[in-house]
């Protein structure tokens, strides 16, 4: 009967849709045909990439747009700043020797990995030279590469990452891995390059750029695709780039500034109106005294001008005469001053964009140049307050060169040895020698807890030793009422139900052979000839 009714329930999940525990995976596969078969499209709500690609802030642009655009935020003074920020919090380096990455063997491995480990020395002195050139292009771009020259038998000989810009590579990939490179040396030049050839260091796709799909068929075809034969590769499309986010307010910025700076120009400049009297002169008087005035005028322009370009101080006085008689030619000045005349200039307005910017990058303006606004200046931990903005994205930037590392390596070993590590089982682990001075603070102050609980606990279970409760009562005592995990509670209970009893005054030094004994039992000391306490 249980047999009856558990396949009669499996028979109505297979109709009604229920959980995959209870079905094989032909039960499931059938069930989800059948289910998607009943679905009609008709009606449905429809939402397709040409609603999310454009709009009137945002509008889709190509990948040449993007990448140019990117590459003209990267030469702006505060966003190569905050580029560079975001990568030296990332990655570090030696004080002295510049290493930034060290490559420490794993605990009990083999000595044959130990000796691998040690011949990797070349590679990872090609990956210190080139981290940082490449971290600012992979944090500008959202890619960056290097071209590898290998020998076979001998591995990488050359690793060339400053040839290689990130915008004229085109990746292509296959359900998130990439399988090969295109790159654009000239309008029809192309050259396809293996990706056992090239690394890449792409930093996660944590947003969706709007730009031109790729080769919407070929989407489909893969969608759609029921085995992984069927499934072709794809141009990767631009993304992982720090500046996504950034661009509004880029553009802000520039354009205060842009505006404050116009301001100062324009209340710098003094214009004058000369008016002469030429009443009861000859037309030929009219003409010299024209013709002198805007001489006279013009020289003193060029003479100032001179003057400033050169940063030479004026010695002497320049004296200018303009005849008059009969008070028939006098001149009158009069001066026209500029509109803003220096007044107002204030930059909250800038100060506003650039604060949003820096927190848009993940930097805080004070590391960017304006230390005054840095609380405390350097001390009471204002260093540490300012760069936690910076330790989320250091993170992401640590992985994804992480993996380009361990590609590196991987190309090396396959053709040098003909074979590399899987990455379950690496006989390394990649470490960094800078420290992020926020995450550093936070292990500290996580170390601090950590030891403040062990002490705690170490103290109830010592009273918990002089109550002698049974160790189901203790481990309850430790699961509920302490809010321990069920296991812990369970192997401290048993840890302390199998205790030694402490050492007890008089027995002695306190060796091993002392902490065996019972308190109040005979003959316990062994340095005790007469056996007693």
């Amino acid at each position: 009967m249980a047999r009856l009714a558990d396949g009669a329930r499996k028979g109505v999940d297979l109709i009604t849709g229920g959980q995959l525990a209870d079905m094989t995976f032909a039960q499931a596969a059938t069930q989800a045909e059948n289910r998607m078969a009943q679905v009609s499209t008709f009606d449905a709500d429809y939402v397709g990439m040409e609603m999310l690609l454009g709009n009137g802030d945002k509008p889709v642009r190509s990948r040449a747009q993007l990448y140019q655009k990117y590459h003209f935020m990267m030469q702006e003074g505060m966003i190569s700043t905050a580029l560079r920020n975001n990568v030296q919090m990332a990655l570090g380096g030696h004080e002295t020797t510049g290493e930034t990455i060290f490559l420490e063997p794993k605990p009990k491995i083999s000595s044959a990995d130990k000796k691998m480990l040690e011949e990797l020395a070349p590679i990872v002195k090609m990956l210190n030279d080139s981290c940082h050139s490449m971290g600012v292009s992979a944090t500008g771009f959202g890619d960056a590469y290097a071209k590898l020259y290998v020998v076979p038998k001998e591995g990488i000989v050359a690793f060339d990452h400053e040839s290689i810009l990130s915008p004229i590579v085109q990746p292509y990939v296959e359900l998130g891995r990439t399988v090969g490179y295109v790159v654009s040396l000239g309008e029809k030049m192309q050259s396809r390059v293996s990706p056992l050839e090239m690394v890449r260091w792409k930093m996660p796709r944590m947003g969706f750029v709007s730009q031109f799909r790729a080769l919407e068929n070929a989407q489909k075809i893969n969608l759609e695709a029921k085995s992984l034969r069927d499934v072709m590769p794809l141009p990767d499309l631009v993304g992982g780039s720090l500046l996504e986010a950034a661009e509004h307010d880029f553009d802000n910025l520039y354009a205060a500034i842009r505006g404050l700076v116009g301001q100062r120009i324009a209340s710098s400049i003094e214009e004058v109106l000369l008016s002469m009297n030429l009443a009861d002169t000859t037309k030929e008087q009219r003409e010299r005294i024209t013709k002198n005035t805007v001489k006279m005028l013009t020289e003193m322009k060029a003479r100032a001008e001179k003057q400033i370009s050169e940063g030479i101080y004026s010695t002497s006085r320049n004296f200018n005469i303009m005849p008059v008689w009969n008070d028939k030619q006098l001149t009158q000045v009069s001066s026209i001053a500029s509109g803003a005349s220096g007044q107002n200039l204030g930059v909250e307005d800038v100060m506003f964009h650039a604060k949003k910017l820096a927190g848009t990058l993940g930097t805080d303006i004070s590391q960017m140049g304006f230390a005054d606004l840095l609380s405390g200046g350097l001390g009471d931990g204002g260093s540490n307050r300012t760069s936690a903005m910076g330790a989320e994205r250091a993170r992401m930037l640590r992985t994804s060169y992480t993996n380009m590392a361990n590609d590196t390596i991987d190309r090396h070993m396959l053709a040098k040895y003909g074979k590399c590590w899987p990455n379950a089982e690496r006989p390394y682990t990649i470490n960094f020698y800078g420290a992020i001075a926020a995450l550093e603070a936070e292990k500290q102050i996580s170390a601090e807890r950590a030891m403040n609980k062990a002490a705690i606990l170490v103290q109830i279970m010592a009273q918990l030793r002089e109550l002698g409760l049974p160790q189901d009562t203790v481990s309850y005592l430790l699961a509920k009422v302490a809010e321990m995990d069920t296991e812990a509670a369970e192997t401290f209970a048993k840890g302390l139900a199998n205790a030694k009893p402490p050492v007890q005054p008089g027995f002695g030094g306190g060796g091993d052979n002392d902490m065996d004994l019972l308190p109040g039992a005979g003959g316990g000391n062994n340095d005790d000839e007469d056996g007693q306490q």
